[in-house]
């Protein structure tokens, strides 16, 4: 009876530590889309109280949440002063898309090698490309991001590499919100679907560096439009 006892009161607190993770995720993915539709727009300040009453969860669960939004790079904690959504600068999309043009290309190489790309993915990322397509000339600039980023992670998985896909992950969290908040394919258009449809040609190849050389170099050009769009908002943004 003791063992029946103490296994009942094992079960019950590992059903208590997992309820409690489930509930701040909600809350983090509740924000995180909240930020990445520009609802929360950069610089906005997010206050544990006000975020609780609205959201009817406790402050130690906002609290969390925002701790998860940080780690993404989505939240700037400042000492005395509070949380705020982060705000966008030529410094952190550089340091974004630069690190995003070592760690991609890389997990593309190794998928590469290692023949991971099945007939199911290819079709995936082609079926992607002509959604970002349709997106693009509808005009719908968030799903167009979207499904942007859901292409970088569709490639990139493959490569079955945990901590670089977490890492990568994160990088376009923030990606999608500096796009957000330039308006860049507004501003700078460029087609979207052919750059996309370049890099699946690449993998179409079977080639490892051919495939890793494409995506680079669309990652790069993609973050130095980003970086022109950025200085061109900040000048505007500026006192004459």
């Amino acid at each position: 009876m003791k063992m029946i006892v103490g296994q009942m009161s094992t079960e019950a607190s590992i059903d208590q530590i997992i309820r409690p993770p489930t509930l701040t995720k909600a809350v983090a993915a509740n924000l995180r889309d909240a930020i990445l539709r520009g609802k929360l727009a950069p610089g906005h300040a997010l206050r544990e109280e006000e975020l609780s009453s609205n959201m009817g969860v406790s402050r130690g669960t906002v609290r969390e949440a925002l701790r998860l939004l940080r780690e993404e790079g989505l939240v700037e904690v400042f000492t005395h002063r509070g949380v705020y959504v982060t705000q966008i600068s030529c410094e952190k999309a550089h340091e974004v898309y630069t690190l995003r043009a070592l760690l991609e290309p890389y997990a593309v190489r190794v998928a590469l090698q290692r023949h991971a790309y099945r007939p199911h993915d290819l079709a995936q990322l082609q079926e992607t490309v002509h959604k970002l397509g349709e997106y693009e000339r509808l005009g719908d600039i968030l799903s167009e991001i979207r499904t942007d980023q859901e292409f970088h992670t569709q490639i990139c998985a493959p490569c079955k590499h945990q901590l670089l896909l977490s890492i990568q992950e994160s990088l376009q969290s923030l990606m999608s919100l500096f796009m957000l908040s330039t308006k860049i394919y507004h501003a700078d258009p460029y087609n979207n679907e052919e750059q996309h449809q370049e890099v699946l040609d690449a993998l179409l190849t079977g080639i490892p560096e051919r495939g890793e050389m494409v995506l680079r170099q669309h990652i790069e050009r993609s973050g130095e439009s980003l970086l022109r769009r950025i200085k061109e908002v900040t000048a505007a943004q500026s006192p004459v």
